[in-house]
């Protein structure tokens, strides 16, 4: 299967059928998982990182500008986001997050999960996946 392209998959499961879809921005490489799927009129955003040599703000800001651009190319938008799960591997930098994460979400505020962490991929400081309706 080509992740490159968005695709349906048509999936009979126990009489039910359920449709997916599953894509891959051209930032994901070749990896294993797509940036995200749909059901249902959700989409499902895998974690997005930024650089972690380029400062723990600009990291953050690179997150969830991926984050934006994955939406925008499943039809859909940030202030259509529900929930939110952020992933910090140092929980003293909460405030300076939140800062630049009220520049991307406005109240009312998708529900949010932040936890902390002892390690992410590429050393990155933050990991932030979104689910959003379409």
């Amino acid at each position: 299967m080509d992740y490159k392209m968005k695709k349906l998959i048509t999936i009979a499961v126990m009489g039910l059928l359920i449709m997916t879809a599953y894509a891959q921005t051209d930032n994901a490489g070749s990896k294993p998982f797509s940036n995200y799927t749909e059901y249902k009129g959700l989409v499902f955003v895998a974690g997005q990182i930024g650089n972690a040599d380029a400062g723990f703000s600009e990291e953050v800001r690179q997150a969830l500008n991926n984050v934006n651009a994955i939406l925008k190319q499943a039809g859909t938008s940030m202030k259509k986001v529900l929930n939110v799960t952020v992933y910090l591997r140092n929980m003293q930098q909460i405030d300076e997050f939140n800062s630049i994460y009220q520049i991307y979400f406005q109240a009312p505020y998708p529900a949010r999960t932040c936890v902390a962490v002892s390690d992410l991929v590429k050393r990155a400081n933050v990991e932030i996946s979104v689910i959003a309706v379409k």
